[in-house]
């Protein structure tokens, strides 16, 4: 087995080791090499593998993915192959460490915080690289919560987090394991690892945390969705949260500038405003609707299609709300019919008392279907004259 040495020092970057085994790796161009003792965690419970380097007499190897085997060997994914035997000294990526741990700390104080809360049991965890996802088992199959809810957890976590309680991890006594409050049941029956928060958390877990929970920074949760019955928790910590605070402030901003209007008072300027777009757009398709009803009006001919009035028409492309409207009210009054072509779709409508099926007229003519008195399809504008000629054949 290999002595994990993360778990005495989460903050241990750098250490020394010796290669026991090498093997060829899954992918070309690499090697994966187990050590006697590392520092480098492997991806395991959601959490992410650590990346960096092994130095050795003679260069250095990247490390690129770090997994463990059954038998409790830590193997590390190389781009450069190092024989058994040599001494080497690994470098882990900080930077990547510490945002693990930022996202895994605050995992474990809100899925405490939703078991004390709401009475949520949390399954699974996934660590992503732009956020992070829980998935929560809530009273009732409840998959939502309401923004009530999220605003009371994000209250409850981050006053935890400026707390900076210690975060303990141990490997406690079978006694003494009995006797710890744990929120849920350990997954493993040997060399459980407790992590303990404040006197607020406490659950088995081997994975890296800091040090106090004021490191951890602050806690955003980004969203809620249904996720197979259960409610996926979408949530940042640290410097990720930081960077949406971020990026959510220069979006306002700029909102704000071009409303003139302060933050605060965005949200209503922006309603206002969509009321405005809204009537306007009313008010287009109402002028737009009465236009294409004089259009049809000045395409109108009998034919001598026994008594129908017949209003072919191609035109340009138009808004569909406007072409429903116009449709509408053309064949709403007797003896009309009504072959329109916008751009590639087409119309095909008749009065009530007009005896020709408008679905199998236009599937003959081009694609589409509907009810015999108004359908709906797609072809080329030509279309409108080719059912044209039909009527004049058929229906004189």
């Amino acid at each position: 087995m290999t002595e994990r040495l993360y778990y005495e020092d989460a903050y241990l970057w750098e250490f020394d080791g010796t290669v026991t085994r090498v093997r060829d790796g899954r992918k070309p161009g690499t090697w994966e090499a187990a050590l006697d003792r590392s520092a480098f965690y492997p991806t395991s419970g959601g959490q992410p593998f650590d990346t960096g380097l092994m130095r050795f007499d003679g260069g250095e190897a990247r490390v690129t993915d770090v997994e463990s085997d059954r038998e409790g060997e830590v193997w590390h994914t190389l781009d450069r192959r190092i024989s058994e035997g040599t001494a080497v000294h690994g470098i882990i990526d900080g930077a990547r460490r510490t945002d693990h741990m930022e996202q895994h700390g605050g995992e474990h104080m809100l899925a405490g915080a939703i078991w004390e809360k709401l009475q949520g049991t949390t399954i699974g965890l996934h660590l992503g690289q732009e956020d992070s996802t829980i998935d929560v088992q809530l009273p009732g199959e409840r998959t939502h919560l309401t923004e009530d809810e999220i605003r009371m957890l994000e209250d409850t976590v981050n006053a935890r987090i400026r707390q900076d309680a210690e975060i303990r991890c141990w490997f406690p006594e079978a006694e003494e394991l009995a006797r710890l409050p744990l929120r849920k049941q350990p997954t493993v029956s040997e060399h459980v690892r407790i992590v303990a928060m404040g006197d607020f958390e406490m659950v088995a877990c081997g994975g890296t945390h800091p040090a106090s929970t004021g490191r951890i920074g602050a806690l955003k949760i980004l969203n809620v969705i249904p996720a197979k019955g259960k409610a996926r928790v979408s949530f940042v910590c640290g410097s990720r949260a930081m960077a949406v605070f971020q990026k959510y402030m220069r979006s306002a901003d700029k909102a704000g500038a071009a409303l003139s209007c302060p933050v605060e008072k965005l949200s209503r300027a922006a309603s206002e405003l969509k009321s405005r777009l809204a009537e306007a757009e009313r008010k287009a398709n109402r002028f737009e609707t009465k236009e294409m009803l004089e259009e049809f009006r000045q395409a109108e001919n009998r034919e001598d299609l026994k008594g129908i009035t017949l209003a072919a028409v191609i035109r340009d492309e138009a808004d569909p709300r406007a072409v429903s409207a116009a449709v509408a009210e053309y064949i709403s009054g007797p003896g009309k019919l009504l072959l329109l072509a916008c751009g590639e779709k087409l119309t095909f409508g008749r009065s009530a008392d007009v005896d020709i099926d408008m679905g199998v007229l236009i599937r003959r003519v081009g694609r589409g279907g509907g009810r015999p008195d108004l359908a709906g399809g797609a072809g080329i504008p030509e279309c409108v004259n080719v059912a044209r000629k039909i009527l004049k054949t058929e229906y004189r």
